[in-house]
């Protein structure tokens, strides 16, 4: 059963949500899948040696990224001879052969921020669902609340914790980190980014020189944005921002941190508050119907636009132990029962179902 997955954000966003999923979807496959990886160029060294790699160079630019999903990736389907596409974003293809399959894992991105190649991406993705043979959805949240096909998947975290890797040593990095620090693993748009620093900027005063603000999962570009930003709301010294880490490492930075702070929404699957929560860390979010079906009793969730009462929060979490202690066991405990052998055992069902259908 050939499988072409959608390889995009591997090569481009290697630490995004989308990455992260994608990389768990190749590790929990059983046998029956044949997984064929289309990529838009040369790997991330740390990438296991899973499946079949087609690599058709793309530079990273919103137009290419157009013609590598309405071009390229179609071109590999009828190539390859795969029976269904599989892709971590709602970016299909318009005219596709066979059908698609879709495991959202990407942050929503703000319209009044796009350009016009991302505007004409976003359009032509809408008629790629067309060819959508269903959402592939977790079933500990509520409904995506479309009238396209839904199949609800046992729910999973990857990377999984770093003393559970089989990891190589020879990827197996440790970035440089303060003693103690706060965790941000979010979007990057230029108002998400706002957003985090004027929540944060209600904690740094009280905690930032002991805790300091750590991003991770940011391009390039967008985490030197972040610190000039820092600069701007005068949070220099508390804020930094880390380059693309192996999974290994991910899973190292989210054990080693204090808390997770995401004044954000968080993509139904491969997101940062499924992470902290796998990884037994307190967890600070904005409120929402999905993360608190998501976290239960194991988060404080406050209204993402009440920036004065989330730097408060995490405030709180970070000093008071106790709480922290309660959030994080009770994380760990909702994070108990997932499982990547399971995930990946309904997942080719579904495969079957649809190819089959």
């Amino acid at each position: 059963m050939k499988i072409l997955y959608d390889g995009w954000p591997l090569v481009y966003k290697p630490n995004s949500p989308s990455a992260l999923h994608l990389l768990g979807i190749l590790s929990a496959l059983p046998p029956d899948v044949e997984p064929l990886l289309a990529l838009p160029g040369e790997p991330p060294p740390w990438l296991p040696p899973i499946g079949t790699r087609h690599i058709h160079q793309a530079e990273n630019t919103p137009r290419q990224r157009l013609t590598w999903e309405q071009r390229t990736v179609p071109a590999l389907l009828r190539q390859t001879g795969a029976a269904l596409l599989h892709a971590t974003s709602s970016s299909l293809p318009l005219f596709a052969p066979g059908q698609s399959l879709v495991s959202p894992a990407n942050f929503e991105e703000r319209s009044s921020e796009q350009g016009f190649w991302e505007r004409l991406r976003m359009a032509a993705a809408q008629g790629g669902t067309r060819s959508l043979g269903g959402w592939l959805w977790p079933d500990d949240l509520p409904s995506p609340g479309t009238d396209r096909r839904t199949f609800r998947l046992p729910p999973f975290a990857y990377p999984l914790r770093a003393d559970e890797l089989a990891a190589n040593e020879e990827h197996s990095d440790r970035p440089d980190l303060p003693e103690g620090y706060v965790l941000y693993h979010g979007p990057s748009g230029e108002a998400d980014l706002r957003s985090l620093l004027n929540a944060w900027s209600w904690a740094a005063a009280s905690v930032g020189d002991v805790y300091p603000l750590v991003a991770i999962g940011l391009e390039a570009a967008r985490g030197e944005r972040l610190l000039a930003l820092a600069e701007e709301f005068g949070l220099g010294e508390t804020v930094r921002s880390l380059p693309a880490l192996s999974p290994t490492a991910i899973s190292h930075v989210y054990q080693r941190s204090a808390a997770l702070f995401h004044p954000a929404e968080e993509p139904p699957w491969g997101g940062p508050v499924r992470l902290a929560l796998a990884h037994g860390k307190p967890v600070v979010s904005a409120e929402s119907a999905r993360t608190s079906a998501l976290v239960g009793p194991a988060a404080y969730l406050v209204r993402g636009d009440e920036s004065r009462l989330l730097g408060a929060a995490l405030i709180t979490v970070l000093l008071e132990e106790k709480m922290a202690e309660q959030l994080a066991q009770a994380g760990g405990q909702r994070a108990a029962a997932w499982s990547p052998e399971a995930f990946g055992q309904e997942l080719a069902k579904t495969y079957k179902r649809v190819i089959e259908r």
